[in-house]
């Protein structure tokens, strides 16, 4: 009979050099346009200056994901997203005459 190891990590967020799960995706999508960024503005302003441009949206990109992964961690920024759509009061402005509903159909 084979044995075989078990996966510890399984149901765990994805980890990469500190990132963890969302800050790591917005950080490769940062990659990528920082990419794009360059591929267009080479056409339109030359080599140098495009370099220089996506190297410096890149940075800023990677720095702001590194802090907030380290501000929030791995689910507070979702959690601050949802605590600002929750609204602070409930407004109610029905007579109680009009919510209870006396149903005469005999």
């Amino acid at each position: 009979m084979a044995r075989y190891r078990i996966n510890k990590g399984v149901g765990r967020a994805v980890e990469v050099k500190g990132l963890r799960a969302q800050y790591f995706i917005y950080a490769v999508i940062g990659v990528i346009l920082a990419v794009i960024i360059f591929f267009v503005l080479s056409f339109i302003v030359g080599q140098t200056l495009s370099l220089l441009l996506s190297f410096v949206s890149l940075v800023f990109n990677i720095s702001i994901c590194f802090v907030l992964n380290n501000k929030f961690g791995e689910n507070g920024l979702n959690q601050l997203y949802a605590q600002r759509a929750t609204p602070d009061r409930i407004a109610f402005n029905k007579r109680v005459c009009r919510i209870i509903v006396v149903n005469n159909e005999d």
